[in-house]
């Protein structure tokens, strides 16, 4: 009898794959270089008054009467101009480094999500 050869994919463990991880960082450089975003208090607010932005995302250390004054504007638009708020997980620093600025950055708001992932923030919530 002859004997039957493995080829190397019979050899290969295929149960342990990798599951990439969503890596915020990454997409909200990559929303800077081929989206519109638009970061700080003073200028997200000024948009904001005017027309909505489809997503913001504020860091963990946030004032508190910012996040009041969000929640306060988002709450008087329709229900389909509501502004998407995602918490980010690290301080103003940390998010601040996320775009490349060497200082705080305590909200970011995002017109056009370009090339990155961002959008999947909303959808994994909901």
């Amino acid at each position: 009898m002859a004997k039957k050869t493995k080829t190397i994919s019979d050899k290969i463990d295929l149960t342990r794959k990798k599951v990439k991880e969503f890596d915020i960082d990454k997409n909200i450089k990559v929303a800077l270089k081929t989206g519109k975003i638009v970061y700080g208090k003073n200028q997200v607010l000024k948009q904001l008054r005017t027309e909505p932005f489809k997503m913001l995302l504020m860091a963990n250390n946030c004032p508190k009467d910012l996040y009041n004054q969000i929640n306060y504007y988002n709450s008087l638009a329709k229900s389909a101009d509501r502004t998407f708020v995602h918490r980010y997980k690290g301080s103003s620093w940390d998010l601040g480094l996320a775009c490349a600025k060497p200082y705080m950055i305590s909200i970011i708001g995002i017109n056009n999500f370009g090339d990155s992932d961002l959008l999947t923030l909303k959808t994994k919530r909901n």
